[in-house]
C-alpha cells in the first residue's frame, strides 16, 4: 500500500514537472498587455521562448529571446539570458529580478541608435550611436543605482533645431562610487569639442549633475565655438566650466 501512494504521488510530481517545464510563453506574456506592453510572435515555453514584436508604450523593443534558469526561483529571484534584436541594434544580457523592485544586469552588451531608447533618456531630435559594454548594472524601483563599464555614444548630432556634428563621447563608470550616487566621468573620444566631466546620478531624489571643463578643436563650427563662449571665461589651457543639473 505504501508503495503504491509512494508510485502515485511520484507521478503526480513528475507531471507537475511536465506541465510547469511545458507550460506554454503566452501564460506569462498575456499579463503584460494590462501594463501596457504589447507582445506579438510568441513561441516557446516560459522557460525558453521568443517574442517577435515588443513594443511597450511608444517604445520598439524588439524581438526578445529569453532563457530562464531554473535554480534562482528557489531563493525568490528570477534570472534569465536575455537578448534583443533589432534590425539597427541588440541588446544582451543575463538579467536577474528580485522582490522589492531590484533588476541586475550582468555582463550587458548593446549597440542601438539613440532614437530607440525613452525619450525620458535620449531626447527626440538627437541622434548617433550607443554602444554599452557594462559588467553590471542594477536598477532599484527603475533609477541606475550601480554600474561597472562603459557607455559611448558615437556621432552625436544635435541639437533638434539646429543640428549639427558634436563628435563621439564615452562615460566610465569605475567599479566604486560614493553612497547613494552612482558616479561616472565622462570624456571625449573625438570630434570639435574636448571634454573632461564628472556626472552624478542621485537616487534620493532622481537627479543628475554634470560638472567638468569643455573646449573647442580646430574643426568646431563657427555656431558651436560661439555657444561654447557662452559657458564662461576660459582658463589659460583655454578650457571652459560647464554645469549641468535637473531632475529626471
Amino acid at each position: 500500500m505504501k508503495r503504491t501512494l509512494w508510485l502515485v504521488a511520484l507521478g503526480i510530481v513528475a507531471f507537475a514537472l511536465f506541465a510547469l517545464a511545458t507550460l506554454p510563453a503566452r501564460v506569462v506574456v498575456d499579463p503584460l498587455a494590462a501594463r501596457g506592453v504589447t507582445v506579438s510572435g510568441v513561441t516557446g515555453t516560459v522557460w525558453k521562448g521568443t517574442a517577435q514584436v515588443v513594443q511597450a508604450g511608444a517604445v520598439n523593443v524588439g524581438a526578445v529571446q529569453w532563457d530562464l534558469h531554473a535554480l534562482p526561483l528557489l531563493t525568490g529571484r528570477a534570472v534569465a539570458d536575455v537578448k534583443i534584436t533589432r534590425a539597427d541594434g541588440f541588446v544582451q544580457t543575463m538579467l536577474s529580478a528580485a522582490p522589492g523592485g531590484r533588476i541586475a544586469l550582468s555582463d550587458l552588451n548593446a549597440t542601438l541608435p539613440l532614437s530607440a531608447l525613452p525619450p525620458s533618456v535620449a531626447p527626440r531630435g538627437w541622434n548617433g550611436q550607443l554602444n554599452a559594454k557594462l559588467a553590471t548594472l542594477v536598477i532599484l524601483n527603475g533609477w541606475p543605482a550601480n554600474a561597472t563599464g562603459t557607455v559611448e555614444v558615437l556621432d552625436l548630432v544635435g541639437p533638434p533645431r539646429k543640428p549639427a556634428a558634436m563628435g563621439s563621447y564615452k562615460l566610465t563608470f569605475p567599479e566604486q562610487s560614493p553612497p547613494d550616487v552612482l558616479a561616472g566621468a565622462i570624456t571625449d573620444i573625438n570630434g570639435p569639442l574636448q571634454v573632461a566631466a564628472t556626472l552624478e546620478l542621485k537616487a534620493a531624489d532622481r537627479s543628475y549633475v554634470i560638472n567638468g571643463l569643455v573646449s573647442t578643436r580646430g574643426n568646431a563650427s563657427p555656431e558651436l565655438a560661439k555657444a561654447v563662449q557662452f559657458l564662461g571665461a576660459p582658463d589659460a589651457q583655454g578650457q571652459r566650466p560647464v554645469s549641468l543639473a535637473g531632475t529626471l
